[in-house]
């Protein structure tokens, strides 16, 4: 019998996953920020403009093999 460890999460961690999830499922970086209780949508931005920099690049490249 193997026996699985499951790591201790903060709850910083735990929405830091949930907005990456949001992000990655496509939801709008509006309804995220309101999720998350942002005062705007620049303050999310600001703080997670790595990972919707990423996704805009995937999509980007997505594209192109799609055109090739």
């Amino acid at each position: 019998m193997q026996i699985y460890t499951i790591p201790v999460l903060s709850p910083h961690a735990l929405r830091h996953s949930h907005l990456v999830h949001l992000l990655k499922a496509c939801a709008p970086l509006k309804y995220v920020s309101q999720r998350l209780g942002h005062s705007s949508i620049k303050t999310t931005a600001d703080t997670y403009l790595h990972i919707t920099e990423k996704m805009e690049d995937d999509a980007l490249k997505m594209y192109q093999q799609y055109l090739d």
